[in-house]
């Protein structure tokens, strides 16, 4: 897609995924406002993430996707559709009575398909066929092989999203929008007091990807350990409290006084806040850990499971993956050799952990492994951009 002088002035961006899909569409909504100067950008979530948007987002207007509505409709569908297809119709309008020029659509569901069909003049992404199509377009095509096979994909899914929206991503880490973001009051000094604060996100939104408690114990006692400098914030949503518990009744009690619990205690806001204050975040592949690059933390995710380094490791440069080689669940975790690399900036080889350095470049964020033995599936990415997307690969400066 080539800039138009006459570009539209209304466009909307639908992402109705969770979380981490949602931070991961910030490059998308950088290289959409570029690729259309003067434009509105705004942005259709899953109601529950609004307010976070709003508050965060570079976007002009957020529009809030009622899920539990939707799937009420679509149950009284069969004994009334022509009263279900009315209230829908109202529904709509009452989210965008003007409708947009166009819809960027990153979602190959339904109802993400006629959300924007609905909303949109004209459809980019999935669902661009038309609402009833199942065709699903070379990048939506490329990004159900990789879902599948797996293989030796280097596309990152933050970059996939801007190859389904037509747009190249601009090499660059977009940010979240902070305000001042007032925290409980015992939580007021993290990152204030002195001392090198690390955050640790004690789940994630898949339970094969929850690093279990007692690693994490295993993790904090060691890093308060041999580092007395060294400060921890547990964070986390409600579900995470009682995991958070296990942790502190575990520890020893002269580091209870430099752990600070977090969990269930703060909105999404406040949690980027408390982030952005931490020089280190450290988790699995989950959303609070992408939260972290995009307010400036460093990161250190560990990847297992379905979790892979190179689809959606943390978006940006300088940030850290160990991933997992062998069997699921792993039999032992990276403790020493991720503290070792805060401290020292390197790690020791671990046989059942490869550790990858994040960067980025024209075709966005890759990942290098950190021993600097030759990757040669890093090469891949152009390839796949001049075959689905020839036009942008072809281009000599970013979009």
């Amino acid at each position: 897609m080539q800039p138009n002088s006459a570009a539209a002035s209304r466009a909307l961006v639908i992402q109705l995924a969770r979380l981490g899909d949602l931070i991961q569409t910030l490059p998308v909504l950088d290289a959409v406002r570029h690729h259309r100067p003067g434009t509105a950008v705004d942005l259709l979530c899953a109601a529950p993430l609004a307010d976070f948007v709003r508050a965060a987002f570079p976007v002009d207007r957020v529009l809030p996707w009622d899920g539990r509505q939707c799937r009420d409709w679509a149950d009284t569908w069969c004994r009334d559709p022509s009263g279900t297809v009315q209230r829908l119709q109202r529904y709509i309008e009452s989210l965008s009575p003007q409708g947009y020029d166009e819809a960027y659509n990153l979602n190959q569901h339904e109802r993400a398909i006629l959300a924007a069909h609905l909303l949109g003049r004209c459809v980019t992404g999935a669902g661009a066929t038309g609402p009833l199509s199942t065709e699903l377009g070379v990048w939506g095509d490329y990004l159900r092989q990789v879902a599948c096979r797996r293989g030796n994909n280097r596309i990152h899914l933050a970059d996939a999203f801007c190859g389904l929206c037509g747009v190249r991503p601009r090499g660059g880490t977009p940010s979240l929008r902070r305000g001042a973001e007032t925290l409980p009051r015992d939580l007021q000094s993290i990152g204030r007091d002195e001392g090198d604060w690390a955050a640790i996100v004690i789940g994630a939104g898949d339970a094969d990807r929850c690093v279990p408690p007692q690693a994490w114990t295993a993790w904090v006692e060691t890093f308060l350990s041999i580092h007395e400098r060294g400060k921890v914030v547990l964070v986390g949503a409600g579900g995470e409290r009682e995991a958070a518990h296990a942790v502190q009744s575990s520890l020893a009690s002269m580091h209870l006084a430099r752990v600070w619990d977090a969990t269930g205690r703060t909105s999404l806001p406040q949690l980027a806040e408390i982030l952005s204050r931490c020089a280190w975040t450290i988790g699995a592949d989950t959303g609070p850990l992408h939260i972290g690059t995009a307010v400036a933390s460093c990161v250190i995710g560990f990847y297992f499971a379905r979790a892979r380094v190179h689809e959606t490791g943390p978006y940006g440069t300088g940030h850290w993956v160990f991933q997992h080689q062998g069997g699921f669940p792993p039999s032992q975790w990276p403790i020493r050799a991720s503290i070792e690399l805060m401290l020292h900036g390197t790690a020791s080889a671990d046989a059942e952990w490869e550790l990858w350095m994040s960067d980025l470049d024209e075709w966005g964020a890759f990942y290098v492994k950190a021993s600097g033995d030759s990757d040669r599936d890093r090469f891949q990415r152009r390839k796949v951009w001049e075959t689905l997307s020839p036009s942008l690969a072809g281009c000599n400066e970013h979009i």
